[in-house]
């Protein structure tokens, strides 16, 4: 769902820097970020279902801020953004290469649940105890075959999407820096 209205995120850093990487600083201050400025904007947008444009307002303390710096940042958020959807589209095909190289383990698996199933019906009587557990047994084998390599192949890729989704939206940001009040 696409608006007029802008999403904006609120982030505040001690330096542009923090953007891209986390700062040395004391672990246990109450002031401490344990997260880069573009995971933070990752995080906030993947939560919402807004796909509207995203205005970045980043607060640093007046005596870093420089003239020119929204430009700098909003270019090194483009490149930033354009090399990781690049990283998440290379993931997908390999996440799904897994998948399909796993079936070589899972579809014998399968077949041998589905042969035990369908033949334990055959030579055991389906409503005994033991015809039951061949039935069941047989399914459940087959059932766990193809389980891991379906997800990988149909369900695993989805996330990359997801996130690639958020960082178009991040590339297209307007970046303002204003001062801390």
């Amino acid at each position: 769902m696409v608006t007029d209205e802008p999403q904006v995120i609120h982030l505040g850093l001690a330096q542009a820097s923090e953007m891209f990487e986390m700062p040395q600083s004391d672990l246990f201050s109450e002031y401490r970020n344990f997260l880069t400025g573009v995971d933070y904007c990752v995080s906030e947008l993947r939560s919402r279902r807004s796909r509207s444009t995203v205005r970045l307002e980043i607060f640093l303390p007046p005596a870093e801020i420089e003239p020119g710096m929204a430009d700098r940042i909003s270019r090194t958020l483009r490149r930033y953004c354009d090399h990781k959807m690049s990283y998440n589209e290379r993931e997908q095909v390999a996440v799904r290469y897994d998948g399909v190289s796993s079936l070589r383990v899972g579809l014998p698996i399968a077949a041998l649940g589905f042969l035990i199933a369908v033949l334990g019906a055959k030579v055991v009587n389906p409503s005994t105890d033991s015809g039951l557990v061949l039935d069941t047994g047989g399914w459940v084998l087959a059932w766990v075959g193809l389980w891991y390599p379906l997800d990988t192949i149909f369900f695993t890729p989805l996330g990359y999407g997801r996130e690639n989704r958020v960082l178009q939206l991040l590339h297209d940001a307007e970046v303002v820096v204003l001062p801390h009040t």
